[in-house]
């Protein structure tokens, strides 16, 4: 599988993605651009500055004129070319992935992630067919960005009382960054694994997989804390966990983010993607919003954002995007939304969530399928659910939507995998349809040439 993917760039390092590389991917981004300012960070791995020196030097030779953001989360590279009216930015991130990751994420003008069809495609394609240096050389200056940031954020958010949190960074680039706006905010932060280190010794730095939560957990209730924060290795993706110590689902998180933002935007359009829970639509309709559905992906998702006008975007994965914060993922802005809410309710934030509407919810499960194959058997599910004249939402695999229960198939962007979720409203319902959609994918896949 090419390294250039859906919505960005990513392999291990030195194997796939190299200082070699590095060079050429910033002469083809300078080629595709064809010239301007641009803004380029890095998050905490031990690859980052080597691969950065090359990239930056294949910008310059392009004519590009550089700004050094230094190590920063995704978040704050995005709002640094926003912010600044810069004409692209790139972030060299492995982002959640394992250590011996490292890879590239592009974005255009207000932070606007590039996707393969709106310009990864084409730097692919220009590394592969090769590209001389212009001749000219550009500029280059570094930038501090922090602290611009949090003002711009504290500016945005107001706590009427102070929280006890616990911030777990998992050793990647947010943990300053992130302790330092809930401090300025009056709270009391308790870090967890905050310092920069790309070996990331003490968990794998992404929330979603439940094991690196355990310490968070454990934090919480030793402190006493109100509420526990968890980000990925490049700060776009968060989690939450709540002061029993408890696990908050991320739908659970992103419904009262969507309360909290419709509470001042009554009839505004909130996005939200296939894979999310029917929680999500009913609480955007409880508040008076309007529900707009997308495709799974950043790149996607802040391009609808854009185009819809949208005041809120969510993915069950942990990222929101808000339009007051240039319509980009932050999990740190995210977080801040979040307990900005429970600090104005009063209320425990397990207690949050008993307002919420119930649903059983499946997480993730990957039935293994040849990439030459997954997307014919998802077509298959298409065409049979389709002639039995069932409700279908195909923006992204297949949606199979009943009166009280759905189920999605997708094709993994990154594996020989199918991805099944499914969801109802009671257990009975619950796992019929979970027997019966991974029964459906494996006879697919046994019958599919």
């Amino acid at each position: 599988m090419s390294i250039f993917r859906a919505y960005d760039i990513r392999g291990v390092y030195p194997r796939e993605l190299n200082e070699e590389l590095a060079y050429r991917i910033g002469l083809a981004f300078g080629k595709f651009l064809g010239g301007g300012r641009i803004a380029v960070g890095m998050d905490a791995r031990k690859s980052g500055p080597a691969l950065k020196e090359n990239l930056i030097k294949g910008l310059r030779e392009m004519g590009l004129e550089v700004t050094d953001i230094g190590m920063v989360p995704t978040p704050l590279l995005y709002f640094a070319v926003a912010k600044n009216r810069m004409e692209a930015g790139i972030m060299i991130t492995g982002a959640h992935s394992p250590k011996e990751y490292n890879g590239v994420k592009l974005c255009g003008k207000n932070g606007l992630c590039l996707s393969y069809e709106t310009g990864v495609g084409e730097v692919e394609k220009i590394v592969k067919e090769g590209v001389e240096a212009s001749g000219r050389e550009g500029g280059i200056k570094k930038m501090e960005v922090e602290n611009d940031y949090l003002n711009f954020v504290l500016d945005k958010v107001k706590f009427e009382r102070p929280l006890r949190v616990v911030i777990d960074a998992g050793n990647g680039a947010a943990g300053k960054v992130s302790s330092e706006l809930f401090r300025r905010l009056g709270c009391e932060v308790i870090e967890l694994y905050c310092e920069p280190d790309g070996d990331f010794p003490n968990h794998h730095p992404d929330p979603l997989v439940k094991e690196t939560l355990k310490d968070l957990q454990r934090k919480v209730v030793e402190s006493k804390a109100d509420l526990g924060i968890a980000l990925d290795g490049d700060g776009d993706r968060v989690s939450f966990v709540d002061e029993r110590g408890g696990i908050f689902p991320d739908n659970n998180a992103f419904a009262l983010i969507i309360e909290n933002i419709l509470e001042r935007n009554k009839g505004k359009k909130v996005l939200y993607e296939v894979l999310c829970s029917k929680v999500i639509e009913d609480v955007i309709k409880r508040m008076k919003g309007i529900p707009v559905l997308s495709r799974v992906g950043h790149s996607y998702i802040q391009k609808t954002m854009f185009d819809e006008d949208c005041v809120l975007g969510g993915e069950t994965s942990g990222h929101y995007y808000f339009r007051e914060n240039f319509s980009y993922d932050d999990g740190v802005f995210g977080a801040v939304k979040l307990a900005e809410l429970l600090s104005r309710s009063g209320k425990r934030m397990s207690e949050l969530a008993e307002g919420l509407p119930f649903y059983l919810t499946s997480d993730d499960t990957r039935i293994e399928c040849p990439d030459d194959r997954k997307f014919r058997v998802v077509e298959r599910l298409k065409e049979k659910f389709k002639k039995e004249g069932r409700k279908i939402v195909d923006l992204d695999g297949v949606k199979v939507i009943f009166e009280n229960s759905w189920f999605i198939a997708r094709p993994s962007n990154t594996q020989p995998a199918i991805v099944l979720r499914w969801e109802a409203k009671d257990k009975k319902e619950f796992e019929r349809v979970g027997k019966m959609i991974r029964k459906e994918v494996e006879n697919g896949i046994r019958n599919v040439s």
